[in-house]
This record gives structure tokens, C-alpha cells and sequence, in this order.
């Protein structure tokens, strides 16, 4: 399942998703809120790192991470920011989870990796397992969310409405189904993406919408126009995204949340 994302996650959607993390509030919200809950932990499993969204500045707070990603692109962009910053503790491995040779942890942290968490899969139970003291698990809480403008430019481009996604719901019920009664903290963050001019931002809505033509090109232009804003790097798309952290603690899975 997870080795789709080798494909998907080609040089050119990374080098976009790097610009586009630069003006991201998640990785600070994501660390003010797992740090303080991890005080005890010092080793870090970043499953699904990417280009170092979490791991990199885990990492720069003084804890020993270690990263995967099965993605080459991805990997080679955070090692290559590991090394610019001199992180020494932070060791990282170009192999999918199920291709990674598990050791304990103190946590183990999966932020926005959905192959992972769909369908039968054994991922939950192995993290659950291979956590020492905290999992982590970072996804959608936005099934009708409008991802790169998506709802708008699927009934203008495709004629039909973009579908709603799977979230947090889902995986939350498969922990609790295995007697795992974790805690919800739902973040609103931005992901705004940077462009240099209008071509570049017509290549990346066609690489994502997977445009093999310029058929839609007018359309999708005349719409690009009048969405993105003037910036200091030229246009940017202003993102504003849900996500739900997904978190419990080893020693207190097994108890339910008391009610008030």
C-alpha cells in the first residue's frame, strides 16, 4: 500500500512541497504540542518524515531522530537540510515502514501518511508495539475540505464534484476497536504555496491534477488569476487546512477517557 508514494512524491512535487513548508504553521504547531508530552523521550520515530517537516526540527530541539521516507526525492532534500543545519542526531533511511527493520523507540510520530492508515493494515498494531512511551499519528479532519482549490476546479475543469476524503475518524475507530483509547487535538494550519509566475503555477495544478493536455489550460489560468495573490516571491495560494494529532501514551492506552 505505502509503495505508491516513491511514485507520487517525484523531484518536482518535492521541491514544491519544500517552498510551500517555509510558509506553513504545522511543524511549529505540531512541536508545541507533542514536546511537551514527550519530556521523557529522547529517541524519535518519524515514519513518513518527507523533506524533515517534523524530524528536522525535532531534531534541532536536541532529540534523536531517526526518519524514513520511501521516497527518494523527499529524503535526499532532508538529508541535505540536516546537513546544511550540522544535525548530527538525526539519521535517516530511504525505505518504506514495511521495508524498515523495527526497533523500540521512545515515539513514534506518522504525520499526514494516509496509505498507511487505510484498509487492513497491520501499521497501528506495529506502532503500538514498537513505541516504548507515545505514538503520534497526524491526519485530516476535513473530509469535505477544499485541497488545492480542488472543490472549485474539479466541477470547472472535470464537470463533477470533487469527492470527499477519508479522515481522522477512520483511524480513531480502528484504535478503538483494538482497545486503544487515544486522545484528539484538532490544529487549524496554513500551507501556502509560493510561485514565480503564473506558468509555474499552472505546472504545478497540472501535475497534481494529473493534465496530460492543454485543453484545460484557459480555464484553469483564468481561474489562477483571479485566486492567487501578489507576493514577494511573485504569486502565492493561501492554503488553510485541518488536521487532527492522534496521540496516546503507553501506559494509559488501555484505560477509556473518563467522562466529565
Amino acid at each position: 500500500m505505502e509503495n505508491r508514494q516513491p511514485r507520487f512524491w517525484n523531484s518536482l512535487k518535492a521541491d514544491w512541497y519544500l517552498k510551500g513548508l517555509k510558509y506553513s504553521s504545522l511543524p511549529d504547531l505540531c512541536l508545541n504540542f507533542i514536546l511537551p508530552k514527550t519530556a521523557r523521550g529522547d529517541s524519535f520515530l518519524d515514519v513518513g518524515a518527507g523533506c524533515g517537516t517534523l524530524a528536522i526540527p525535532l531534531a534541532a530541539a536536541g532529540r534523536q531522530v531517526t526518519a524514513i521516507d520511501p521516497s527518494l526525492p523527499m529524503i535526499t532534500l532532508l538529508r541535505a537540510e540536516a546537513e546544511q543545519r550540522g544535525l548530527t542526531n538525526l539519521t535517516s533511511h530511504n525505505v518504506a515502514w514495511d521495508e524498515y527493520e523495527k526497533c523500540n523507540h521512545d515515539v513514534i510520530i506518522c504525520a499526514n501518511v494516509p496509505e498507511l492508515l487505510q484498509g487492513p493494515t497491520p501499521f497501528l498494531d506495529e506502532v503500538d508495539r514498537w513505541a516504548g512511551k507515545a505514538v503520534f499519528i497526524i491526519t485530516g479532519a476535513d473530509p469535505r475540505g477544499n485541497k488545492f482549490y480542488y472543490r472549485e476546479l474539479y466541477p470547472l475543469l472535470f464537470d463533477k464534484e470533487y469527492p470527499p476524503r477519508g479522515d481522522y475518524l477512520t483511524t480513531y475507530a480502528a484504535l478503538h476497536a483494538r482497545s486503544i483509547f487515544a486522545n484528539v487535538e484538532m490544529l487549524d494550519y496554513r500551507f501556502d504555496q509560493p510561485f514565480q509566475n503564473l506558468e509555474e503555477a499552472l505546472a504545478f495544478w497540472r501535475e497534481y491534477l494529473g493534465l496530460v493536455t492543454d485543453e484545460h489550460d484557459r480555464q484553469l489560468a483564468a481561474f489562477l488569476e483571479k485566486k492567487l495573490e501578489k507576493h514577494e516571491e511573485g504569486l502565492i495560494a493561501r492554503f488553510h487546512k485541518k488536521a487532527a494529532i492522534i496521540w496516546w501514551r503507553k501506559e494509559e492506552k488501555s484505560t477509556p477517557p473518563r467522562k466529565p
